[in-house]
């Protein structure tokens, strides 16, 4: 199951970039609130002769609250996996997809429409006619361990009944896991076990699917396993390839590598563009309800007005007097 890597930003430098913006953007919007709400209780406001002047500015902003916090409240709830974007995960899945955005992505909580397909290992023997096999993931991944966080420590409980663990590891707690040539370990990005699609394989793939696991093939099997390991893109697609440092990697923690408005999916519209800037606009209007700016502007244009019309009349401008 050979396919492309995500970008350079980890699950976990987003995720923590996305709860920064979350409780910042929540902060500024309690003190724009604390402050508008202060002029109904105790403010210029509170006599205000009708309730939509008074509570109508406030009544405003929380509205404009309410589109604004849409889109940091969306990242987080998928980081949460509660609305889970479109990956490796049972609830929006393009595992191994052909088609790096298919069609049930379209209402995932992902912000992109993606072009870089989700590859996603299998951990399965490296030699199955060995009893005393080694396993690995095939092919080579970041994700999971013991090369990556998920889904933690595990070991490998092989067909004669010996126990498999990774090199290095020998004294971490561990899950174990039963694991053959015809019965590999997949897992989400949620550290659960894939049950795989074996009774229901995918349809629609370019190099057909794989027997063991239900999902594509990504590259075509007439090919060496080295062949196909070349094809893989580098950890860091902006670098040169580093056997070490930056090696071909399967991974499925990336969307696009162009992340601007011209690649926004229909939900990456609707919240990255239509509820902020909708937000923004009624924002403006209720800090300028609230500070009167129409009847100061209005003010200001009368008095101008008088101004002109005493200048059209050649009436003489009042002077102040200078000391003697």
């Amino acid at each position: 199951m050979i396919g492309l890597v995500s970008g350079t930003v980890t699950a976990g430098a987003r995720s923590l970039g996305h709860t920064i913006s979350f409780y910042t953007t929540a902060a500024l919007m309690l003190l724009v609130g604390g402050v508008l709400v202060r002029e109904p209780l105790y403010g210029a406001r509170v006599y205000a002769p009708t309730c939509k002047t008074k509570w109508g500015p406030f009544l405003t902003f929380v509205v404009a609250a309410m589109f604004i916090m849409i889109e940091p409240t969306r990242h987080m709830i998928g980081d949460s996996h509660v609305w889970s974007w479109c990956g490796n995960n049972a609830q929006f899945d393009r595992i191994n997809s052909t088609d790096a955005f298919p069609s049930q992505c379209a209402w995932s909580n992902t912000q992109y429409h993606c072009s870089q397909v989700c590859c996603v290992s299998t951990w399965t023997p490296t030699n199955s006619s060995d009893p005393a096999t080694a396993y690995a993931w095939q092919p080579p991944s970041s994700d999971f361990f013991p090369d990556g966080p998920l889904p933690g420590p595990f070991a490998t409980l092989r067909a004669d009944g010996s126990i498999y663990t990774p090199p290095g590891h020998a004294n971490a707690p561990y899950a174990l896991y039963k694991v053959g040539a015809d019965q590999p370990l997949v897992f989400y990005e949620t550290g659960e076990v894939n049950p795989l699609r074996v009774h229901s394989p995918a349809a629609g793939c370019l190099y057909g699917a794989n027997p063991a696991t239900g999902y594509c093939f990504l590259t075509n099997q007439s090919l060496s396993y080295e062949e196909q390991l070349l094809q893989l893109p580098t950890a860091d697609i902006s670098k040169p390839y580093n056997a070490t440092s930056n090696p071909h990697v399967c991974g499925c923690d990336g969307c696009t590598p162009t992340e601007d408005f011209g690649h926004l999916s229909v939900v990456g519209v609707l919240s990255t563009i239509v509820c902020t800037y909708v937000g923004f606009v009624v924002l403006a209007i209720a800090v300028s309800w609230n500070a009167n700016i129409m009847g100061k502007m209005s003010k200001i244009a009368k008095q101008w007005r008088k101004l002109r019309a005493r200048a059209q009349v050649g009436e003489p401008q009042l002077m102040p007097l200078r000391a003697q």
